[in-house]
């Protein structure tokens, strides 16, 4: 090993870039994990089991096994994620203690080991020993201390523990690495009691096994059972309980999984009195919340997408509209699922004054499963947009989430809630409303109502109750504010064929969200019939220009048009069918000469 006897230089410096390259020059492999912001992982999963503690895949994909010493690598790696933590692997002659609550430290205590430059951790201190000679194939069990060795890796200094602490050498303590007694391993291990698994009634086959051994795992380690004792209790479980068992190498898996878990429950608890309290920042005040998920919901064809576009338009200038004081300056991202860029988006932007440069859209399809909240969260924290429109957001639900499940529904949200809260983003999501009736208007957009209720302002855009000619923007909700009064635009045309324009007319405080829905059904701003709908969802849909049919159909099934309405909507209008690229059925609107005689347009 060529660390020295002593913790001193950049590996004290508050840099986890320099303390990594510290580290790298002493032969120490080094690797950079996901840091943690306010107790979420950085890795973009608010359920992350391991927060700050595991690797960074596109770094790292091998996780401790691709760790390095390439100073080129190591400066790339945190330069990209310069909220990285930082991780090592002990090297050969290198053994750390990860000692752990008030179990681990009266463990320690009793070791009577010699004074140690040691870390001070989230729950207790990670203590460096130099030891000469192999290490034996089965380490001690000790409660409370896990032993780290080259067989794995250990965050380190100055990472952020997801507690709120921080990972630091304690400066106050020793700055030599002192040596591990030559028999430290040949001492007894904490007491421990055999058990009997013969006697028990509890059976379980295939299917079942995992999860079984896991929850049980799970329960163990949170009790306080060291790392490296999980995987004898949980071989001697499955033997007895499993039928038939495991191999011992899925065990082995499960053990080191549940290993990387906390201890304890002190960090999943804070008294209020710790929490400095933040003001609740906006990007439009009070209609559009930062560091949030936020929606609108309205009829289609009334505007939605101009709307977004103008208000998109006013956050690349920083231009406020005339109902605002201020607007947020910024960067504006587009996850637009229906519109062309070339031939919807970016006309539409211009002509309602955007900076595009300051604009980025989705240019390949994805959903937002995990590998698409991946690419999205990379997107987001690569140009930090203030705005983000999702459009419209059941378009982006896995195949797997039921967009009627509360379940589903807010688990989903909760993802891109904490995505917004992450990178202090806007988030807005675009919804339509649904045909039916509903007692209350937030009920009326398509999917659970479990999306209305995790967002943190919900406006609706609908037809003018007094004049058909305008819309309405109706502020529904506001978790963090009085409600704003209601917007009121027209849609200016900018020549034959070209998009509309947002031309803002005086707020209506009068006016609310009942206006929109409460209407006679003829005046609502949308047809009255189920095939009018559909007729002029292919309208719009197809205004500029063809679209393949199989599209069409995902597009209708959020909007609830069965494709027996389809069909028969598209036979009205007189829809062009011709065969695409590599042979797939397109649709387009009529020329005048296309129109069928006699047929309802």
């Amino acid at each position: 090993m060529t660390i020295t006897d002593r913790i001193d230089g950049d590996l004290l410096s508050s840099s986890a870039e320099k303390a990594a390259l510290a580290w790298a020059k002493r032969g120490v492999r080094v690797l950079a994990v996901w840091g943690v912001d306010n107790g979420v992982c950085d890795c973009g999963n608010p359920d992350c089991g391991n927060a700050g503690k595991h690797p960074i895949g596109l770094a790292f994909p091998n996780g401790h096994k691709s760790a390095t010493t390439s100073s080129p690598r190591i400066r790339r790696a945190f330069r990209r994620y310069p909220d990285a933590n930082l991780a090592i692997v002990p090297p050969e002659g290198l053994v750390v203690l990860d000692v752990d609550g008030l179990t681990g430290a009266k463990t320690y205590r009793s070791l009577r080991l010699p004074k140690t430059a040691h870390v001070n951790t989230g729950r207790g201190a990670h203590y460096y020993f130099r030891y000469d000679g192999p290490l034996p194939d089965r380490l001690p069990c000790l409660d409370g201390i896990d032993i780290k060795t080259g067989n794995g890796y250990l965050v380190t200094s100055p990472s952020d523990h997801a507690g709120g602490k921080r990972y630091r050498w304690n400066r106050s303590g020793p700055r030599r690495i002192a040596t591990l007694p030559k028999d430290f391993f040949a001492a007894p291990e904490s007491a421990s009691r055999t058990v009997n698994f013969s006697e028990s009634t509890l059976r379980v086959g295939q299917g079942g096994r995992n999860s079984i051994l896991t929850s049980f795992a799970g329960f163990l380690r949170y009790r306080g059972l060291a790392e490296n004792a999980l995987e004898r209790v949980l071989q001697a479980l499955n033997g007895e309980v499993c039928t038939p068992p495991l191999p011992d190498s899925e065990v082995a898996k499960i053990a080191e999984s549940v290993g990387r878990y906390e201890v304890g429950s002190e960090d999943a608890f804070l008294s209020l009195a710790d929490i400095e309290e933040e003001d609740v920042q906006y990007l439009a005040y009070p209609y559009l919340v930062r560091g949030a998920a936020n929606l609108l919901d309205g009829h289609m064809g009334q505007g939605k997408s101009t709307f977004t576009a103008a208000l998109a338009a006013a956050v690349t200038t920083g231009k406020p509209p005339p109902f605002l004081t201020e607007i947020e300056q910024g960067n504006v991202l587009f996850l637009s699922a229906e519109d062309d860029a070339a031939r919807a988006l970016k006309p539409r932007l211009v002509a309602n004054g955007a900076d595009v440069s300051r604009i980025r859209f989705q240019n390949q399809p994805f959903t937002l499963d995990d590998k698409g909240m991946f690419l999205l969260r990379q997107e987001v924290e690569a140009h930090r947009p203030a705005l983000v429109v999702i459009d419209p957001v059941i378009a982006y639900m896995d195949s797997d989430i039921d967009g009627n499940s509360a379940n589903d529904t807010m688990r989903f949200i909760v993802k891109l809630d904490y995505l917004a809260r992450e990178f202090d983003t806007c988030i807005l999501l675009v919804r339509h409303f649904r045909k039916a009736k509903t007692d209350t208007p937030m009920h009326r957009g398509v999917g659970s109502i479990a999306l209305a209720a995790r967002v943190r302002s919900a406006l609706m855009l609908g037809t003018h109750p007094e004049d058909g000619d305008l819309r309405l923007v109706a502020h529904a909700k506001a978790n963090y504010s009085m409600q704003g009064p209601s917007i009121v635009f027209e849609l200016a045309s900018t020549g034959e064929r070209k998009p509309s324009k947002v031309v803002w007319h005086d707020l209506r405080p009068d006016l609310s969200e009942y206006d929109i829905v409460d209407k006679p059904e003829g005046q609502r701003g949308r047809p009255s019939t189920e095939r009018d709908f559909a007729k002029d969802f292919l309208r719009q849909a197809l205004s500029a220009g063809p679209i393949e049919k199989r599209k069409l159909e995902r597009m209708a099934e959020p909007r609830g048009i069965a494709l027996a309405t389809l069909r028969r909507a598209e036979s009205e209008l007189g829809i062009v069918k011709f065969k695409g690229e590599k042979g797939r059925s397109m649709w387009r609107l009529p020329d005048n000469d296309d129109l069928p005689t006699g047929g309802n347009s």
